[in-house]
């Protein structure tokens, strides 16, 4: 027993001297085994999944389906609008917008967007629009990188397409009278994000609906 102790004593204090000679030259011998490759957490990436929140803010150009009021329904597919002007399936606004997209998956933001915009007539007058809508985005960038586990900067850059769908407040201003009645827009979206800074982005989008073309900042919350 006396012999078994004595031997215990001497094993644990080689160990002891080998590890402490091995930490001072920079070594470590207390773990044998490879370090895991940790997978990339949400917070590294440029879409966060579930539970992030975005805000973006934008200026660029939106195509509505048309306009209603007190006329009827008023399309901008080649039909003649309220006054006689023609309009037709690339009837633009220039808008400021501001959309909020929430993370409800991995992968999928849903958000609503609204902002201002308008343009003129071309016999005179204008229109002033306030949208209002909901949106779905699929981040497919960020499952291409999951699943290939290679890194494509995917803490940086967001790669998505999605659907929207609104309507909102159009107000006319012809030559002799106004016009109070709302507008309808529907479409698709492709975008890419770009954030430069860990909460702070670039963006830009092209589709139909609210977003005809539009580029602006973005921030994470």
């Amino acid at each position: 027993m006396k012999k078994l102790m004595k031997l215990m004593v001497a094993v644990t204090i080689v160990l002891f001297s080998t590890n402490t000679f091995a930490e001072e030259l920079g070594l470590k011998l207390s773990s044998f085994a490879a370090p895991k490759k940790s997978a990339k957490s949400s917070a590294d990436k440029a879409f966060e999944g579930k539970g992030s929140k975005t805000v973006s803010l934008g200026l660029g150009m939106s195509s509505y389906l048309g306009t209603f009021g007190s006329g009827g329904y008023s399309s901008y597919f080649g039909g003649r609008g309220y006054y006689g002007g023609l309009y037709g399936g690339f009837w633009y606004s220039g808008t400021l917008s501001v959309q909020a997209e929430f993370g409800v998956h991995d992968y999928v933001g849903v958000g609503i967007v609204t902002g201002v915009g308008g343009r003129n007539y071309r016999g005179g007058g204008g229109v002033l629009y306030v949208p209002v809508g909901i949106f779905a985005n699929f981040h497919f960038f960020q499952l291409i990188e999951d699943k290939t586990s290679k890194d494509i900067h995917g803490d940086k850059l967001d790669l998505y397409a999605g659907l929207n769908v609104g309507s909102g407040l159009a107000v006319s201003f012809p030559a002799s009278s106004s016009n109070i009645g709302g507008m309808l827009f529907v479409g698709p979206q492709v975008g890419v994000k770009y954030f430069f800074k860990p909460k702070i982005g670039v963006y830009a989008e092209v589709g139909y609906g609210k977003s005809l073309m539009e580029a602006g900042i973005s921030f994470k919350l």
